[in-house]
């Protein structure tokens, strides 16, 4: 039962950090662009001292820290949240949230699929694209990509200990750019 309640909690996390509306410009699809030419477009390598990780974000983010009270479990849930745009067309975001000691890391996986089915029950327009399980520097992460409506929503989980991670990308459907989102995702790095 506290699993499903922390679950639930990380799904109001998600739903606080993407409150920042993506405004998307109008016109045709934007084209795929490879990682090396993101990489020239000024990126700027970011550190959290929160996370202990690195990444780079299209502009400088900012951040967000809170505490969520969780009274009738008795403890307090921490996040950390950083958002930065992209020609005011994709939102990007680090979410890491800190839950307390007795998250029990050999149910990580579950923990990724309970996220993701709280982030699909959060609103009965999302529909899941795909999802895919993976290791990422030896961690349980899964990855995502959901559509409500016109807006894309992509991202990477990645559970480490007592800690969840979430990378995501949030966009106009005209406006998502693959090269862009994985030049985001691949430059994350644990150890700041």
């Amino acid at each position: 039962m506290k699993k499903l309640k922390i679950l639930a909690i990380t799904c109001s996390l998600v739903t606080l950090a993407m409150v920042v509306p993506a405004v998307a410009g109008k016109g045709k699809v934007v084209a795929q662009e490879s990682s090396q030419a993101v990489e020239s477009q000024g990126w700027k390598e970011f550190h959290s001292v929160a996370g202990k990780c690195t990444l780079k974000f299209p502009s400088q983010p900012e951040h967000i820290s809170e505490k969520m009270s969780v009274p009738e479990e008795g403890y307090e849930l921490k996040y950390d949240a950083y958002v930065s745009t992209q020609d005011k067309k994709s939102i990007y975001m680090l979410l890491i949230a800190e839950y307390p000691p007795f998250v029990d890391q050999s149910l990580a996986q579950v923990s990724l699929e309970g996220f993701l089915n709280g982030i699909l029950a959060n609103n009965p327009n999302n529909q899941l694209l795909y999802a895919d399980l993976l290791l990422v520097d030896g961690q349980q992460a899964l990855d995502f990509f959901i559509r409500t409506g016109g807006v894309y929503f992509k991202g990477r989980a990645i559970m480490v200990k007592n800690q969840l991670y979430l990378l995501a990308m949030e966009c106009e459907v005209q406006s998502y750019n693959e090269g862009s989102y994985n030049y985001f995702v691949s430059s994350f790095k644990f150890g700041s």
